[in-house]
Order: structure tokens, then sequence, then C-alpha cells
């Protein structure tokens, strides 16, 4: 676990939570979606060149640089993985969220991807508030903090009463360090992020 938290996890006034590789978990994800576009390009090989254009996609976010989706890309990262984000729900997080909801805490989800099939996926969790990279009011990826200081704004609540929690060192707390606020960055594996969990109450 890697935590900057100046209290209880239960004494924040907001959340601020990533969605892929927090709110469900990565990994299993992107191995069921492996085999689907696997198995869907060997009958449609004639669109194999879908592979080279997703991987492309990935590669300049991931290097920070903003690339708009096309219908395609869309497809296979937004629509086709909502059934296994579903299934790979982190329904600790999700209910401890909605708990902080009901004690009066407001709950965001931040993502550098676009968010509408994956928020459906998580489904009846309904955060407060919810904005990707590609919001008019953003237009930028992780660690740039342009969007968690707009995130601030929105909810006009001191920086002090709000943690970040992500699941990445270099994107989710570099961008919570930038702008002065608590962060928390869970493991990727299952059975250590419930050790931090009871670890910090959660």
């Amino acid at each position: 676990m890697k935590a900057s938290l100046r209290k209880e996890i239960t004494d924040y006034k907001a959340l601020v939570l990533d969605m892929d590789g927090t709110l469900y978990y990565q990994i299993p994800v992107r191995i069921c979606m492996a085999f689907e576009l696997f198995f869907y390009h060997i009958f449609h090989l004639n669109k194999i060149s879908d592979i080279s254009a997703i991987y492309k996609y990935r590669k300049r976010n991931e290097s920070g640089e903003l690339f708009k989706q096309d219908a395609n890309i869309a497809v296979w990262m937004q629509k086709k993985p909502q059934k296994y984000v579903r299934f790979f729900r982190d329904k600790k997080l999700i209910k401890f969220a909605e708990k902080m909801q009901k004690r009066g805490s407001k709950t965001v989800i931040y993502s550098d991807y676009p968010l509408k099939e994956k928020l459906e996926a998580l489904l009846p969790f309904n955060p407060n508030f919810a904005f990707s990279s590609d919001n008019v009011e953003i237009q930028c990826l992780k660690p740039n903090n342009k969007g968690l200081l707009h995130i601030v704004d929105v909810l006009k609540l001191p920086v002090e009463d709000i943690v970040f929690i992500g699941d990445r060192f270099e994107k989710d707390a570099a961008c919570a360090k930038q702008t002065g606020m608590d962060y928390l960055v869970l493991s990727r594996n299952c059975f250590i992020r419930n050790k931090i969990y009871k670890k910090i109450k959660l």
C-alpha cells in the first residue's frame, strides 16, 4: 500500500475514485478481453487491423497523449468490457463508497477513459459526479492535475477534506500530490487489497 492519509478514511468529506483497476479488478477483465479479441479475429481476419488500432490507442494514452476514440475502439474499449467490469467489480470498495454517501460524503469517479458503459456496469452504485479526460473542462490525462483541480472546484471543499483512491502511483498518486490531496493507492491483487482494507478499517 502506498498512501498519504492525514486522517481516518471515514473522516473525509469526499472520495475521488479512479475507475480502471480501482472500482474493478483490471487484470482479469483484460484477460477476458484478450480471449474475446483473439477468438473474434480468428473468424474475422479482414478486421485484424482492429488489434493494432487498439494497441496504438492504449500506447498513446499511456504516454500522456490525449487521443480520441473512434467508434471501433469504443466498442472494444468500452462496450464489450462492460459485462466483465460488472463481474469483477470491487464490491467492498463500492459498498464503502455508498456507505460514505449515506453519511453525507460526496463520491466522484475520475478516469482517463470514457465512462458511460463502465458506470452502467457498476449500477446500482451512483456517484455524485463522474469525470473523464474528454470532458470539456479537462482535456488532459493524469498525472496532469487539471482534472483534479476542476473536481476540487466543483466539490467546493478544502483539498484536505478530499482523498483520491486509485491503483497507480505514477498516475493517481502523482496527480493527487500535485494538488496537495491525500491519496490511497490500492494493490491490483484482490488478496493484498483486502488486507489493506482491514488495515485502514474500510
